[in-house]
């Protein structure tokens, strides 16, 4: 068959798609920033046992999948899923994260990857709503585990002086894609503390739902700008 010409679906690891098998569907599931209980492995495992072949897939976007639902349990899966704490639903914003370990188990990290990754999360999800998926990959060294300069916004883990106080921070890239779309992200801003991260990459977002096309996606706007206007732009104050 020749390649389609429609645009890929958002996030497609999440949510209920059809197997070619009549009657199962797979679930996608996102697990927030890959972080799992002992407690949740077991019950998820009871859920794939229960309502499909017992197997659980693992991607590289930090979700996993149970393949081999029966379509009548599809619902009643879902909403176990959900119960544990792991969302089938797509989220434009939410469904994009993904962090390394960080500092907390990674000597070579310089910030808190997953805590500050599920902080931005929430802190983002009140207050912005997107119409197009967006990447946001947080890595905590040059290294790059979590691929940073691949994503739509890539933090890169850094450390910052603020009045003379070392602090974490990230440089923050922008751009990066991967598949059809592939490119290195690049970078926009230097050594932004954390303190300043979540009112950053919120006004990033605003000033990109601003001065978009219509229905643009945030790396066709990245792309077609060069850095210093990226600048003007992104850091552009209400």
């Amino acid at each position: 068959d020749p390649p389609s010409t429609m645009p890929p679906p958002p996030h497609p690891h999440v949510g209920v798609h059809p197997q070619k098998q009549s009657g199962l569907s797979w679930i996608g599931t996102t697990v927030p920033v890959g972080q799992i209980t002992a407690r949740q492995m077991r019950r998820l495992a009871e859920i794939a046992d229960l309502y499909g072949s017992g197997e659980v897939r693992l991607t590289v976007w930090q979700s996993v999948v149970l393949p081999n639902i029966r379509d009548a349990y599809v619902a009643t899966a879902v909403k176990a899923l959900l119960k544990l704490g792991f969302d089938a639903r797509q989220s434009n914003l939410k469904s994009g994260f993904i962090a390394c370990t960080g500092n907390s188990y990674c000597k070579f990290a310089g910030a808190d990857t997953k805590g500050h990754a599920l902080d931005l999360m929430a802190w983002l999800d009140r207050r912005l709503e997107l119409d197009q998926p967006i990447n946001v990959h947080l890595t905590g060294c040059p290294n790059s585990c979590a691929q940073h300069y691949m994503g739509d916004l890539g933090l890169l883990g850094t450390k910052v002086k603020v009045a003379g106080e070392t602090v974490e921070g990230y440089h923050i890239f922008v751009g990066g894609g991967f598949g059809s779309r592939q490119a290195v992200g690049r970078q926009l801003f230097t050594g932004v503390s954390i303190a300043m991260l979540k009112p950053t990459v919120e006004r990033i977002l605003r000033n990109y739902l601003k001065h978009r096309a219509a229905g643009e996606s945030f790396q066709s706007f990245t792309t077609r700008h060069d850095l210093r206007r990226l600048q003007e732009l992104l850091g552009e104050e209400d």
